[in-house]
This record gives C-alpha cells, structure tokens and sequence, in this order.
C-alpha cells in the first residue's frame, strides 16, 4: 500500500463494517421488543424523515455492552495496526452518537466520532459531505459495507470495502483498494 495513501485518515463505518450487525437493529430488539408502546413514535419519524430522531430515541433508552458485540476481527486487527502506526482513525456512522461513542470507548482506537445526532442521519451523501468538509476532497479513507458507502467511496482517497452486501463489489468495480470479506 502506498504511504501517502496510508497516511490519510480513516473513517471507519460501524454497522456492518466494523461490527458484523446493525445498531439499529440491535436497538429495536432490545428496546421495541420490551417497550412496544414506543412503536409508533418510531414509525411515525420513519415515515416523516426523521430517521435521526428515532435513532436518538431508541438510543436513549438502549443499554446494551458493546463487549458482547460481533466485531469484524481480521478488520480490527489491521486498523489496530493501522492505529500503532500512528494513523488516525475516525468513527464514521449513521447510527446515533450515544451508541457510537460507547463502541468507539470499548475499541479504543478512534480520536474522533461523526455520527447521527437526532436531527441529521450522517448517512451516503451527508456522510461523504461531512467528510468533506472536515478533511477535504480525496484526503481521507474511507471502510465500508454497503450500497449507502459508494457516496463516500466517490469522495476517498483510499476505499476500503468490509464484509461486502451482495452485488457490492461488482457495483465499485477496480476502485476498492482493500477488500476484508
């Protein structure tokens, strides 16, 4: 890998990339399932936009120990060597920043954490303009899983694809430079 490329920082995505589930997911088991009269607040910003706000809803409430989480290990690992390398490395999710930053403090390997805060779901395009703004165009990396990453991965200096959904990687062609399956 070049070091220049390897130098930039890292944003790294959580859902699917860094952890093999989804928050989301995992918030609406532990907190729907036993709060169900929560269900249609939930739904109702769903179904007006306000992604952002559900997910800080449910996050309010979720107790969960992000030990007991299924982390991606051959990723893990290579950005913890990433990490003693000196290179900086960001949490980068949609999932809300109540969650984020309690899987960010287990890992202990992040300086910083962009993430959904209950008005603005860092999500695709927000999250690759987020980036942006921060570090500029092509001057970070980018991890990923999903279909929502290839707004981001436009914007990379490096792309990173993790534990790929079906069809990914034929839809990013030669543009990945490290593949983790």
């Amino acid at each position: 890998m070049d070091n220049a490329v390897s130098d930039i920082p890292l944003a790294v995505d959580m859902d699917g990339t860094l952890i093999l589930s989804d928050m989301s997911w995992i918030s609406i088991y532990k907190v729907i399932f036993r709060k169900p009269w929560l269900i249609p607040g939930v739904l109702f910003n769903e179904l007006t936009g306000k992604r952002a706000k559900w997910k800080r809803d449910l996050a309010e409430k979720l107790v969960f120990d992000p030990a007991k989480l299924d982390y991606h290990d051959n990723f893990l690992e290579w950005i913890t060597g990433e990490y003693a390398r000196g290179r900086t490395l960001i949490l980068a999710t949609a999932s809300d920043r109540i969650v984020a930053e309690q899987v960010a403090a287990h890992v202990g390997l992040f300086s910083d954490v962009m993430a959904s805060d209950g008005d603005y779901n860092l999500r695709g395009l927000q999250k690759a303009e987020s980036l942006i703004a921060r570090y500029g165009d092509k001057k970070f990396g980018y991890a990923g899983n999903s279909h929502h990453d290839i707004d981001v991965w436009k914007h990379a200096g490096q792309v990173i694809v993790v534990n790929p959904e079906n069809g990914l990687l034929n839809k990013i062609g030669d543009s990945a430079d490290i593949v983790f399956e």
